[in-house]
């Protein structure tokens, strides 16, 4: 019988560097990457409300 192991990808910053610049956020969380979208202006506008309120 064999056992089966799980080999698992480690993402660095020398990996980020060679994607695409294509609005995408690009984070590295112990080893593993997430990609979400850059937030649209309603989520800009509202963080900015949000900072004035708070200043």
């Amino acid at each position: 019988m064999s056992q089966g192991t799980e080999e698992r990808v480690r993402w660095t910053i020398a990996d980020i560097e060679l994607l695409p610049d294509n609005g995408n956020r690009y984070e590295i969380i112990d080893g593993e990457l997430f990609v979400t979208r850059a937030p649209n202006w309603k989520h800009q506008r509202s963080c900015t409300k949000i900072t004035s309120a708070l200043d």
